[in-house]
């Protein structure tokens, strides 16, 4: 792989956000429960956070560590912008190509969700590289480089075998599937506004959703709003009416009930259970 080439040579340039504001609700940035890992092949993203901002250009990579809030803003730069995205969640890692589109934002244009075998030490490999890359030591530049390189090889191994299904997913289905995870702190997050963005109908989204993942549309994205709020209750020093908005509620009430209903425990119980 040529970026593990580059990366143990020291060529490629590393930015990694400072660790602090963790699981801060900021109007107009959002932030995910686990470390994203971003390729910038051509072009610039400028990312802002709550204590800094910095340009990622071509050829370099940038880890956003988990609960870090930010907002991504994309340029052409010596090319035309693309970068390639990695996000992790469970035993799952979702990646996409991402291009700009309408101008100054991303967009995932190519997008594949693929079951990784060793998605817990993927994601601590990167928490572990969030951590060092902040020291001032002799020993960061050497760790941070064995951490990405033991990273990329826990990746290459735990997807060998993997092959391209013989039914490649709907492009929309994974475009959709991207979008949810993106906008699940969005209260108007809905089939009928999946449906609006992907320009298609409701009922041959949620027909082509099904039929693709086995999943009707509307539970898979409950069952990752309830997936985000169990998160946060477990992680974070969030009051469960910031939960509540971090999970895509607008009434901490009716954020209650749905989730007793879901889990036979409250929000409180839950968090004082864990």
């Amino acid at each position: 792989m040529d970026w593990m080439r580059k990366i143990d040579r020291g060529d490629v340039p590393i930015h990694i956000a400072k660790l602090r504001g963790t699981m801060r609700l900021i109007p107009g940035k959002h932030f995910h429960l686990y470390p994203e890992l971003f390729l910038q092949l051509s072009g610039e993203t400028v990312f802002e956070f709550p204590e800094e901002k910095f340009r990622v250009g071509g050829g370099s990579l940038c880890i956003v560590p988990r609960g870090i809030p930010h907002y991504e803003r994309v340029r052409p730069w010596r090319g035309p912008f693309y970068n390639l995205v990695f996000m992790y969640g469970g035993q799952d890692v979702s990646c996409h190509l991402a291009d700009e589109h309408p101008r100054g934002r991303p967009h995932g244009r190519i997008a594949t969700n693929l079951h990784a075998t060793m998605g817990t030490p993927l994601r601590s490999t990167l928490d572990e590289a969030c951590h060092l890359y902040h020291l001032h030591n002799d020993a960061r530049s050497l760790g941070l480089k064995g951490l990405l390189l033991a990273h990329f090889t826990l990746l290459l191994k735990s997807l060998e075998g993997w092959s391209e299904p013989q039914a490649p997913e709907p492009f929309k289905i994974s475009q959709a599937r991207l979008m949810i995870m993106r906008q699940l702190p969005n209260p108007d997050l809905s089939v009928a506004w999946l449906a609006k963005q992907l320009q298609c109908n409701v009922d041959y989204l949620s027909q082509l959703f099904r039929k693709t993942t086995g999943s009707p549309l509307l539970p898979y994205i409950n069952k990752h709003r309830l997936l985000r709020a169990q998160d946060l209750l477990t992680n974070s020093s969030l009051n469960i009416a910031e939960i509540s908005q971090a999970a895509g509620f607008r009434d901490p009430s009716y954020f209650t009930r749905f989730f007793h209903q879901q889990t036979g425990q409250t929000p409180r119980a839950y968090r004082s259970n864990g």
